[in-house]
């Protein structure tokens, strides 16, 4: 099959999957006030469905011509209006999605069809006020889209002033590295968030809304230019995350949420890589997640929605769903109309099978070769998710490694619980006052690529650990090197398990204090530290990963007897 024809059949795909999604959104319908119920939540529970919801029944009108998908997608635009109106019950960043979302719907549909619903809209959208500050870089791209969206309907012409200065905002969240740091507020004040999920959703806003308007009036040429680079120069960024099975490597705040999967989906669609294997790959990764209601697990698991495993607070089955098939609906309808390339500059990307990356502006290292890669924390962000020298998102070809994506909620613990809920991968010391010591640093530590992985080096008044990760034939290992300034009461490493998916669950074998076999996904690996005085795994079970439930799996480590004792091992997992 031809390079070209595969994007084609991807582009079926999506069509199939879009208009076997519909009856999804109308069973969390309800009939008598039209409000898109989220069937697991109560708290916050319909919030921006219906705004998204209305997209879908916008492309499925589009695609089918349906006369219920018309009018089910107008219902759902008069009931974003009804929330819009409700400042006291909607709170204003919720109105944004509302407001932004539901304005593409009727900008989406047939051109007659768009036309016969202005005076029934127009009124409204154009006198509405936003109230909402700029609470993040995500949210000033919906706003700017907003504005645009407001003058391609004819409901009122867009403020340039605003138009400026939003999008002044998002290029200022645009790191020299090309990475969108979401966490600048309305201040314009730059914090460390970093999260990777929302520089994705960012450069999706943008490319989201330059796809909705077709038809550009000169006097906004300045502002599509200027959006094209940032988008250009957001997807460069993102290539070398790319591993080879379509994902992504992702941490911080809503790493992999199934919105992601759409975004990353509109992303590749833009670009020459849609007539490369990788974007059927991404197409076809999410899919398998489908459960038997017609909806999506918002998170990379098999898991039952209630669970919420690897959900964020504000996670919401209905939300989530909505907001990535609004990513499937975009990019349908990029390649309907020829999936031509976006801008010049986006002809010439490549997923390379070997690269190695250390971004000190974000803070993540991403390191590949032939059949196998992983991704790094340099530094530990604000909110707080994962230590520093973090490895994440390890991949290799041909295997399902046992490993879980990492999350250790710091930024919300009141005390040292988090140790136990979350799941990661460090060093953890106990000194001789009961204090614990982690790589928490806010610094960048100081690091290096090299053929098989990253050398690390970080240090305390405890301690000087130097870190690497390494790349194996079949498989990676951890080497540390700690060099103690202070009496410790115990060592140990810490790894993060997957113990079960929802199809698929770890069984553990014990050979020896240094050496355990996992069994996984009919694959065995033995997990070995020949310094260690025991290995096992934890009795904490945590739902915070996105990979399913996880343990973390404990390297004992022998205490020293001295104060200024080097102490060096390491720990592999190596594929039989």
């Amino acid at each position: 099959m031809s390079a070209i024809a595969d994007w084609r059949e991807v582009h079926a795909s999506m069509k199939q999957v879009l208009s076997e999604f519909i009856p999804v959104v109308r069973s969390w319908t309800t009939e008598e006030d039209n409000r898109v119920l989220d069937p697991f939540e109560t708290h916050y529970s319909e919030n921006y469905a219906p705004g998204n919801a209305a997209v879908l029944l916008s492309s499925a009108y589009r695609n089918q011509g349906r006369a219920e998908d018309l009018e089910a997608c107008l219902d759902m635009v008069r009931r974003s209006v009804e929330l819009l109106k409700d400042r006291e019950g909607v709170s204003p960043f919720c109105r944004v999605f509302l407001f932004h979302y539901s304005l593409m719907s009727l900008l989406l549909l047939p051109e007659e069809e768009r036309e016969r619903c202005r005076m029934e809209f127009a009124g409204f959208y154009a006198k509405y006020e936003d109230d909402c500050l700029q609470i993040n870089t995500n949210c000033a791209a919906l706003q700017w889209g907003m504005e645009l969206f407001l003058d391609a309907l004819g409901f009122r012409e867009a403020d340039a002033v605003k138009l400026e200065s939003l999008l002044s905002m998002v290029e200022m969240a645009q790191l020299p590295s090309h990475f969108i740091n979401d966490e600048l507020t309305h201040e314009r004040i730059s914090l460390d968030g970093m999260p990777i999920a929302y520089h994705l959703f960012i450069v999706f806003i943008l490319a989201g809304t330059l796809i909705a308007i077709e038809r550009w009036k000169p006097v906004h040429a300045q502002f599509k230019a200027r959006a094209e680079s940032v988008i250009a120069r957001g997807i460069d960024w993102m290539l070398p995350a790319m591993a080879s099975d379509g994902t992504l490597a992702m941490t911080e705040r809503s790493s992999h949420q199934m919105f992601t999967w759409g975004a990353l989906i509109v992303l590749l669609s833009l670009t020459n890589l849609k007539n490369e294997p990788i974007f059927k790959k991404t197409w076809e990764y999410w899919l398998k997640f489908r459960k038997e209601d017609g909806s999506y697990s918002c998170t990379p698991n098999y898991l039952p929605h209630g669970l919420r495993v690897g959900f964020e607070t504000y996670t919401h089955v209905n939300m989530y769903n909505n907001l990535g098939m609004t990513g499937i609906a975009l990019a349908e309808l990029w390649l309907a109309r020829g999936g031509k390339i976006f801008t010049p500059e986006m002809d010439g990307y490549r997923i390379h099978e070997e690269s190695r990356v250390l971004d000190f502006h974000s803070g993540f290292a991403f390191i590949k070769r032939p059949g196998q890669s992983f991704a790094s924390t340099l530094r530990m962000h604000s909110w707080k998710y994962t230590p520093a020298m973090q490895g994440f998102h390890y991949r290799l070809d041909g295997y399902s490694l046992p490993l879980a994506e990492p999350r250790l909620p710091a930024y919300e613990a009141r005390d040292q619980r988090f140790f136990a809920d979350g799941v990661w991968e460090g060093v953890l010391l106990v000194d001789e006052n009961g204090g614990y010591c982690f790589p928490d640093t806010v610094e960048n530590v100081e690091a290096e690529v090299n053929e098989t992985g990253i050398s690390m080096h970080w240090q305390t008044e405890a301690l000087d650990c130097r870190k690497e990760i390494v790349m194996l034939d079949r498989g990676f290992s951890w080497r540390y090197r700690l060099h103690l300034k202070r009496t410790i009461n115990s060592l140990q490493q810490r790894l993060p398990l997957l113990i079960h998916d929802g199809r698929e669950g770890l069984r553990v074998r014990e050979i020896s204090r240094q050496q355990l076999v996992l069994s996984w996904a009919g694959q065995t690996y033995r997990l070995e530290c020949g310094r260690a005085s025991g290995i096992e795994i934890g009795l904490e079970r945590s739902l915070l990963s996105a990979s399913g439930v996880a343990a973390s799996g404990i390297i004992n480590i022998p205490i020293p007897s001295a104060i200024g004792t080097v102490i060096e091992w390491e720990t592999r997992l190596i594929a039989d």
